[in-house]
């Protein structure tokens, strides 16, 4: 599990006083060793996932996500990326509820960079992470990038995460807090950028039609093209899109994975 142990130890170092059950140990995730490419759906060429040094947030190592005109894959259940307008190299939480549990809340902690010449595929879309539910096509809740960055919930309602281009060119630290409940909590989702919260939602992410049952549940990250088509209908190809997370943590509390927290505290970099 390379530095989870060591990162997991500082951490109860910091946090030993008034932390209740359950222990930091059991709160906190590496999100790349909790999670797997999602083969076949990510086409399966060399360059679309590495680990790489020299482009970090901090620490030595960083995720590199590349997706190419042409880059899509099937399932042998019978999905069709490449038949159904969409192409993608994901990572998915494996298995599923490590730590996106039904009826729990949950902190994301990450870094992202996307690059100052990505291009925007206009009216299709670009997703940078997501959670699902085994079986739902809609997921709870997606970060799409595309002229006006947005988060799309699973009832089909959204919410501004501003323009592109404050996005585009700089590393960005994101933490997100969700909750997979079906009512009782007064929040169920924040969205932060550097430390300023963009989005809050106080009604269930989990849509009616999910509730009353067990529910397998998974996050995902990488690079997702959806509707591509309708970039292509004025373009003769896709842009080639490169993305690199860093610094990407799972917890039941947000100063386990915040990465400017951790930063201020003197904690470990993940990787």
């Amino acid at each position: 599990m390379r530095e989870t142990i060591g990162i997991v130890g500082s951490i109860m170092a910091a946090f030993c006083v008034g932390v209740a059950s359950p222990s930091v140990a059991q709160s906190i995730h590496d999100i790349l060793d909790n999670t797997r490419i999602e083969r076949p759906l990510s086409h399966g060429a060399a360059y679309q996932f590495h680990m790489v040094r020299g482009h970090t947030r901090r620490g030595e190592l960083a995720q590199r996500f590349e997706i190419r005109h042409g880059d899509c894959g099937r399932t042998q259940e019978g999905w069709d990326d490449c038949a159904n307008d969409r192409g993608r190299v994901e990572r998915k939480e494996w298995p599923k509820n490590v730590f996106s549990e039904a009826g729990e809340g949950v902190w994301y902690g990450y870094s992202i960079y996307i690059p100052a010449n990505f291009v925007s595929l206009g009216r299709a879309n670009t997703h940078l992470s997501q959670v699902k539910v085994v079986g739902e096509a809609m997921p709870i809740w997606q970060l799409t990038f595309n002229d006006n960055p947005y988060v799309l919930y699973s009832d089909n309602r959204s919410c501004s995460i501003g323009s592109l281009a404050m996005w585009r060119g700089r590393w960005n630290d994101v933490t997100v807090y969700a909750h997979y409940g079906e009512g009782g909590e007064d929040v169920y989702f924040q969205l932060y950028r550097n430390g300023v919260l963009l989005c809050e939602r106080n009604q269930p992410l989990m849509h009616p039609s999910m509730w009353g049952r067990s529910q397998r549940i998974g996050f995902k990250y990488g690079i997702y093209n959806s509707f591509v088509s309708r970039y292509l209908a004025s373009h003769d190809r896709l842009p080639t899109h490169v993305i690199f997370y860093d610094e990407m943590l799972a917890g039941s509390r947000r100063e386990y994975v915040d990465v400017r927290m951790r930063e201020q505290r003197g904690l470990p970099p993940v990787d």
